[in-house]
């Protein structure tokens, strides 16, 4: 079996990378059941939808453990996405402690969701918005169950382009991220 290589380079995110992280994410999540109830009118007005994927991935970025890395396609632009999250005990002393992140993140949290609270997102139901919170707050205990759970890595989001899916983009940036998990 020949195995053909895609031209691409994977990178650590940036907070740049945000708004293309966005993008993709709303992209590759256009028939979703789920945010069709949570956004009814995304379809004609999809401004809110934007800005709550925007404000739950700033909040992301600036939280410990959570990794953005983007795949950049042949020519430099971002086609894929993804979010993992590495758990607490994983993360060095520097990390945690010496890094210009770690005292800039809880200072970044705070700014942002006191902004996200005196600017609510308008034209959306609180409650339909709330479902997906409820859902994963309930869920998770379930699946982190034990020591092991508690202690992985896990996916928690990952996007690709629809003009390149299925050209194996997700896969590679699927396989990084295990990889990475592997070696941690």
């Amino acid at each position: 079996m020949a195995v053909t290589t895609i031209p691409h380079r994977i990178r650590p995110g940036t907070s740049a990378d945000i708004g293309v992280a966005t993008d993709l994410y709303i992209q590759s999540f256009a028939k979703e059941a789920l945010l069709d109830f949570m956004f009814p009118g995304r379809h004609t007005d999809p401004a809110p939808m934007k800005t709550w994927v925007t404000r739950r991935f700033l909040l992301r970025y600036w939280t410990p453990g959570y990794i953005l890395t983007m795949l950049d396609d042949a020519k430099g632009r971002p086609v894929a996405f993804t979010w993992w999250h590495r758990p607490d005990e994983s993360l060095s002393f520097r990390e945690r402690w010496l890094s210009l992140h770690a005292w800039v993140a809880p200072i970044m949290r705070a700014v942002l969701k006191l902004h996200f609270y005196l600017s609510p997102i308008p034209r959306v139901d609180p409650h339909r918005l709330g479902i997906y919170d409820r859902v994963f707050s309930t869920i998770e205990p379930d699946i982190l169950n034990s020591p092991r759970r508690r202690s992985a890595w896990y996916l928690s989001s990952l996007g690709v382009s629809p003009d390149v899916q299925g050209k194996g983009f997700g896969s590679l940036i699927l396989r990084d991220g295990l990889e990475a998990a592997d070696r941690a």
